[in-house]
């Protein structure tokens, strides 16, 4: 498919419903509302055995630069992170307003061979939302990198400890994420990530109109952990 008839399936997949649940999550004005559903019929148009890996690079180029918010969460899903240079993720990063797309970019720049470099660089600003990338990119790396050993994240465990609570609120956020992502890799880094959180205390995070909660980490490892058993027993 073109850029020109993806985008018009884009623009007509949309519902009313789905566009007022994003903008309560920040995607601003210009948005479809098009939902996770349709847009991953859509990115196996694009991806996939066979597919053309440049033409759905150059085709989520220019989904990107519309600055529809549908169109640049499909960019994420269709990009080539082969394809993508260290330049081009920063000016993506550059034009982010909202922590969905936030999470979706910090997907795809994962498995791009700079990931490393980038989050350092992200998660060392000031700006909210480049740190909330940086800190799920983070968290992607500590779900995904099973080759990373425990020196590779303690460092970063016990940066989260003494800067959550100071962090902005979005950022915030993938940072408590990321602490149980950390968690979850092993036990050793459970209890580290554990005891952090005991001296981290309560996280109080603005989820604005939305139905979202925020992750309480011993709970939830806890579960993480319990599934894990109960896989590992089957």
């Amino acid at each position: 498919m073109t850029f020109e008839q993806t985008f018009a399936q884009l623009q007509t997949a949309g519902t009313e419903q789905t566009r007022k649940t994003y903008q309560r999550h920040g995607a601003g004005a210009d948005v479809f509302g098009v939902s996770f559903a349709q847009l991953g019929q859509l990115k196996k148009q694009f991806v996939g055995r066979g597919k053309d890996k440049a033409h759905a690079h150059a085709v989520a180029q220019q989904l990107w630069n519309t600055q529809n918010f549908d169109a640049q969460l499909l960019a994420t899903m269709i990009a080539d992170a082969a394809q993508l240079t260290p330049t081009e993720a920063e000016n993506w990063a550059a034009g982010i307003r909202c922590h969905m797309l936030a999470d979706a970019f910090a997907a795809l720049v994962a498995t791009a061979p700079f990931a490393d470099e980038l989050m350092q660089n992200w998660i060392s600003t000031g700006d909210e939302l480049r740190q909330r990338i940086g800190y799920a990119l983070l968290n992607r790396l500590a779900l995904q990198d099973t080759a990373q050993p425990d020196t590779y994240f303690e460092p970063y465990v016990r940066q989260l400890e003494m800067t959550l609570q100071q962090a902005p609120n979005r950022a915030k956020e993938a940072m408590n994420n990321c602490l149980i992502g950390i968690g979850s890799r092993n036990e050793a880094l459970r209890r580290r990530v554990e005891s952090a959180a005991d001296r981290i205390g309560p996280v109080t995070i603005d989820h604005g109109d939305t139905a979202c909660q925020t992750f309480e980490i011993r709970p939830y490892l806890a579960k993480v952990w319990a599934r894990k058993a109960k896989t590992a027993a089957v």
